[in-house]
């Protein structure tokens, strides 16, 4: 595992509750959005082990409502199961997954208890907002395992300016069916891995509002998050 960094308690990586996160170093995807890019572009200038993590959260059980692991994207990693096992023994885990490795997704499904996986854009614009081709069957087969197999999940978008109506209504008809999609408020705040993507302006919230409502019969719950 590549551990590029801990955080003991967080509010924001599991709605309504106070988690340990962990993030993992590197990623497949370029997305020009990314606000943790430098956990793709950049060398860890340190990295933590996997003992050391694991002591760590260890020492917060009973403090802690559960443990999220993040990234870059977690599944390239080979060992993330065995890490993973053991994190669930300690409190319940999420994965937050862009999609990518299905059959990691898989295996890890048994032994979590939330998984958010993130939607680029509508399929005919993958390419543009992943910043990488796409193995769209990979995508497709881990929406179905996580609709089948997650104990609870979301899918999210993040709103980037970019995307319009049309999109996230293409984005809701895919997905039909899904128990939750999170609509994110898109931030540039501390930059973003394409530079120009830093200027641009995120929706108003009533936009956001706006597109939640258009499309909320495709799901049993649609949220806003991040505003």
């Amino acid at each position: 595992m590549l551990i590029a960094g801990y955080i003991p308690e967080s509010f924001v990586d599991w709605r309504g509750k106070m988690v340990a996160t962990v993030f993992t170093y590197g990623c497949n995807l370029r997305c020009p959005f990314c606000h943790n890019y430098t956990l793709v572009t950049e060398p860890p200038t340190t990295l933590l082990g996997e003992d050391y993590v694991i002591d760590e959260i260890k020492g917060l059980r009973g403090w802690i409502d559960g443990i999220c692991i993040t990234g870059g994207e977690p599944t390239i990693h080979k060992d993330l199961k065995d890490f993973v096992k053991k994190l669930s023994e300690i409190a319940p885990v999420k994965l937050d997954t862009n999609g990518t490795e299905p059959e990691a997704l898989k295996e890890l499904i048994p032994y979590l208890s939330y998984v958010a996986m993130d939607i680029k854009a509508p399929k005919h614009r993958y390419y543009e907002f992943a910043g990488t081709a796409v193995n769209m069957e990979k995508i497709e087969r881990s929406i179905e395992i996580i609709k089948k197999y997650a104990k609870d999940y979301e899918f999210r978008t993040t709103a980037v300016p970019l995307l319009n109506m049309e999109d996230f209504e293409e984005i809701a008809q895919w997905l039909r069916g899904a128990k939750r999609y999170v609509i994110q408020q898109f931030s540039a705040q501390g930059g973003t891995l394409n530079k120009e993507f830093a200027h641009l302006k995120p929706y108003e919230p009533e936009k956001l509002h706006q597109i939640c409502n258009r499309i909320k019969g495709n799901f049993d719950e649609c949220l806003i998050a991040n505003l």
